[in-house]
């Protein structure tokens, strides 16, 4: 009776078999890993509209200056028909910005106390490593709009917020105290910036 011959892979097949395998390593490597990395990226991507919304709605529903009437609106910056105790017209600010009693002179701001759209100029953070990579001036950690710190339900984002004037030709505007474009850039952990703009208009 013969001796059954027992079955295994040859040496051509084993190697084979280990360059199939690595050929499926590098394309897994090469294309389905990364994906997996960018697979969380559309949550971000919501987590940043939300902060931006809800930063954008705050900023908004702020006075369009400084100089404007806090108090129901009873006159605004630039206006020809009020002036004040001295005989002036009311101008608008020239140089944006937190001023008054929302900034200490150490450059402590108070976001309770905010009252017009330029006050929140500059970079709100979470994180350290978010802090120092601020492209504008550093405006203090994430709050809400009672002041109180909600960094910590968004480790890892950055919003800068700038103000300018604009008096854009294509809104039909010539007079620059009409109009604030605000723009709220929310960088999203690693996963890039998101950019957000509106207009607030002196009434």
């Amino acid at each position: 009776m013969a001796a059954k011959k027992s079955a295994g892979f040859t040496l051509i097949e084993s190697i084979i078999a280990i360059v199939i395998l690595g050929i499926a390593l590098i394309t897994l490597t090469s294309f389905l890993f990364p994906q997996i990395a960018q697979s969380a990226k559309p949550f971000y991507e919501v987590r940043a509209s939300a902060l931006a919304n809800s930063l954008m709605t705050e900023i908004l529903s702020r006075n369009f200056d400084e100089n404007s009437d806090h108090n129901g609106g009873y006159y605004r910056c630039g206006e020809s028909d009020y002036i004040d105790d001295d005989g002036k017209i009311i101008t608008c600010t020239t140089e944006l910005g937190p001023d008054g009693n929302e900034v200490d002179s150490d450059g402590k701001r108070f976001p309770e106390f905010f009252n017009d759209v330029d006050d929140y100029i500059g970079c709100w953070y979470s994180t350290p490593q978010s802090q120092t990579a601020c492209r504008l001036d550093e405006a203090g950690s994430l709050t809400d709009i009672f002041g109180n710190d909600i960094a910590d339900d968004y480790l890892g984002f950055r919003a800068e917020v700038e103000v300018v004037y604009d008096n854009d030709t294509r809104l039909g505007v010539t007079d620059k105290d009409l109009f604030k474009r605000v723009t709220v850039t929310i960088t999203a952990s690693q996963y890039g910036d998101f950019k957000f703009s509106a207009y607030r208009g002196n009434y």
